[in-house]
């Protein structure tokens, strides 16, 4: 994640995530840990591409994920 900006469709008023980075190991397990309302899911379904960011970039392997085919894109992740 590039300097994200996020809003839900539903709610246009209310900001998501603002200038949101995130930078993740191939090579390892991520965890997204915090409270209620924090983002975690939210990340997640920009991640599977269920949402878009604003602005910004959601990055894989240095390509930018909107070139990803969506059903490949999510088969390759697994979330518990």
């Amino acid at each position: 994640f590039h300097n994200v900006d996020f809003r839900y469709p539903t709610r246009p008023t209310l900001r998501i995530l603002r200038s949101f980075s995130l930078k993740c190991l191939s090579s390892g397990t991520t965890a997204l840990v915090g409270p209620s309302g924090s983002g975690k899911s939210t990340t997640i379904a920009l991640l599977q591409r269920f949402y878009d960011p604003l602005k910004g970039k959601v990055l894989l392997d240095g390509h930018d994920i909107k070139a990803l085919n969506i059903q490949w894109l999510r088969s390759i992740m697994g979330l518990v």
